[in-house]
């Protein structure tokens, strides 16, 4: 069996809950490690200084009417960890979100229900973004969608949803 996905994303297995074993045969037991993420005009993110977990961060900028900065999050699907570069970011507060290196926004996928105004914003795996093959995150600080998530399980969702 292949440490890597067919897209050539690193698998990381998850322990199984019940057994504290890993389930290799499971498919909902993987995580995903992405190792490129590009911005809406083809900058990489990914900052191989700020490591989380083991793996290099995705750096990002925000800015709202009272403040702005940058963090990194976690290259690892369901993972939770950030470090706050500069700036202060403020629980339940929405941010604008951008490439630290350009300053272009980041695209909106789909409108998050932890809010109002709150929004899934999405990374492309590939220097020209491809919904079909990015990550989407919220843009509200503390959201339970603040991990990063495959958009293509967020667009089948919002589908699932809508019938």
């Amino acid at each position: 069996m292949s440490i890597y996905s067919k897209n050539g994303r690193l698998m990381i297995p998850v322990r199984s809950r019940r057994r504290g074993k890993i389930a290799k045969d499971n498919p909902c037991d993987v995580r995903y490690v992405v190792d490129k993420v590009y911005c809406p005009k083809g900058c990489n993110l990914v900052d191989k200084r700020q490591v989380i977990n083991d793996f290099p961060g995705i750096r990002i900028g925000f800015k709202r009417d009272n403040g702005e900065g940058e963090f990194v999050i976690s290259a690892v699907e369901g993972d939770f960890e950030k470090q706050v570069l500069h700036g202060k970011l403020e629980d339940g507060t929405k941010d604008e979100l951008f490439c630290p290196h350009c300053g272009e926004e980041f695209r909106v996928l789909v409108d998050c229900n932890c809010s109002d105004g709150a929004e899934m914003v999405v990374l492309g795996l590939t220097p020209k973004l491809n919904y079909n093959n990015a990550i989407t995150f919220c843009n509200v600080t503390g959201c339970s969608n603040g991990s990063f998530i495959r958009s293509g399980e967020v667009i089948r969702h919002v589908r699932l949803r809508n019938c």
